[in-house]
């Protein structure tokens, strides 16, 4: 994303109300942070930036369904989940933080069908990941040595039409 759109984010992030209790799934799962952005304009605007993009790997239109952000701190890692279970829908994550050290670990875990770890991707700073949201997945918590709030911003996406 360009750095004006990348900052925004950011600050979005650091500046909104975050609520505790958030679930990768419905049990067995710890809590963590979470923040709807359905509506906020500079979400809305990273959006339209990366549309055309995510538009021209699947070549069909999508349509956002749910726009929102999930924050981890030391000790708080999600769980394997589908986003969806349904062909034709997606999801956009992005990573807003200004910065990220492979000492923080934090990765986004991708688990293959014998859920092996198939792909494990670092949350580096404006970094944004696309993927088919029946593939499972987890955010890995951050590391001690990170005092922060690991933050996602997810785009939950469906073909249009």
């Amino acid at each position: 994303m360009p750095a004006a759109l990348h900052q925004a984010a950011w600050e979005t992030c650091m500046a909104t109300q975050w609520g505790f209790g958030n679930q990768s799934n419905e049990s067995k799962s710890l809590p963590f942070w979470k923040m709807e952005l359905g509506g906020v304009p500079a979400i809305d605007a990273l959006w339209e930036h990366g549309r055309p993009r995510c538009e021209e790997i699947v070549q069909q239109p999508l349509t956002v369904l749910r726009q929102y952000a999930n924050g981890h701190t030391y000790g708080q890692g999600g769980q394997l989940h589908h986003d969806d279970k349904r062909p034709d829908t997606y999801t956009l994550l992005y990573y807003p933080m200004p910065e990220w050290h492979v000492e923080w670990a934090g990765e986004t875990v991708f688990y293959d069908g014998q859920g092996e770890i198939a792909q494990a991707v670092l949350p580096a700073g404006n970094r944004a990941i696309f993927f088919d949201s029946r593939i499972g997945h987890a955010g890995r918590a951050p590391s001690r040595f990170f005092g922060g709030l690991r933050v996602t911003i997810a785009f939950k996406l469906e073909v249009d039409g």
